[in-house]
């Protein structure tokens, strides 16, 4: 008979990781596209 807690706990640990792992990949792809616009906006509203 499998534990169940031990099970639950490997399979949180292996979706948190993927979910860090898709949520770093999004932060980097999605701070290179908005960068430049967010530079562009703040110097042209004067923030």
């Amino acid at each position: 008979m499998i534990p169940v807690l031990h099970d639950m706990r490997a399979w949180f640990f292996l979706v948190v990781g993927l979910a860090m792992l898709v949520f770093i990949c999004a932060v980097a792809g999605l701070g290179t596209v908005v960068r430049p616009v967010r530079w562009s906006e703040r110097k042209g509203h004067g923030y």
